[in-house]
């Protein structure tokens, strides 16, 4: 490790930690708004619907899930990759101190709504804090990475298929296992279109928080 990167990372941890919470955070309030999930967190949330797991354990379980998949594509252990599966348990462990501490139910649309959009706002603000960092994404981004890099496909395609397959994946679930859709709906949509918009509008907002990548500068 060069002796830059040394430096700052006492900045990359910090931040990576509080991109965790924040993007954690996001993911609760999207939940309690009840118009659907996230692609990324769809399955979790249905397996939560299914069953009496809470969202913080079927989040880490398919976390470690999607680092299994990685290792199956990548057909190697790194460091990165081995650190996804103590990442996975916290970032679980988040999720359900979320849930407990924001233990409500909104009352009405707009209310919905509103929780909707400041949970998009909070997990577009935990990416960029997370990708600024420069150390590990989360195991569903880290597969879909690894797909792209695996086929030459660009990442942007793999991203915008792997969203589409989670979702189509997670209503079959919701549709064969408890004959409703639940964690698919309007605020789905709403992430799918704005959470990468106002990603590329914070990070240009806060240059700061992009890092040099590990190993360089």
């Amino acid at each position: 490790m060069k002796p830059n990167t040394e430096l700052n990372m006492r900045r990359r941890l910090p931040q990576y930690l509080l991109g965790l919470i924040i993007m954690a955070l996001g993911i609760v309030l999207i939940k309690k708004s009840e118009l659907g999930m996230s692609p990324i967190s769809a399955l979790p949330a249905a397996v939560t619907e299914l069953t009496a797991l809470s969202l913080g354990t079927t989040t880490a379980a398919w976390h470690i899930v999607c680092m299994l998949l990685q290792l199956a594509v990548t057909r190697r252990v790194t460091l990165r990759l081995a650190l996804l599966l103590p990442l996975a348990v916290v970032f679980g462990w988040l999720i359900d101190l979320f849930m407990l501490a924001l233990a409500f139910t909104p009352a009405s649309l707009p209310l919905r709504w509103a929780l909707c959009f400041v949970g998009i706002v909070f997990t577009a603000l935990g990416i960029v804090f997370i990708n600024g960092a420069d150390l590990m994404l989360p195991a569903p981004d880290a597969l879909l990475r690894a797909v792209s890099q695996r086929t030459g496909a660009p990442f942007s395609r793999v991203k915008i298929a792997g969203d589409v397959l989670w979702v189509v994946l997670t209503a079959a679930l919701e549709l064969g296992c408890g004959g409703a859709i639940v964690s698919v709906g309007a605020g789905t949509l709403a992430c799918m279109v704005l959470t990468g918009l106002f990603s590329g509008q914070i990070k240009k907002l806060l240059p700061r928080l992009e890092m040099p990548p590990v190993g360089k500068g």
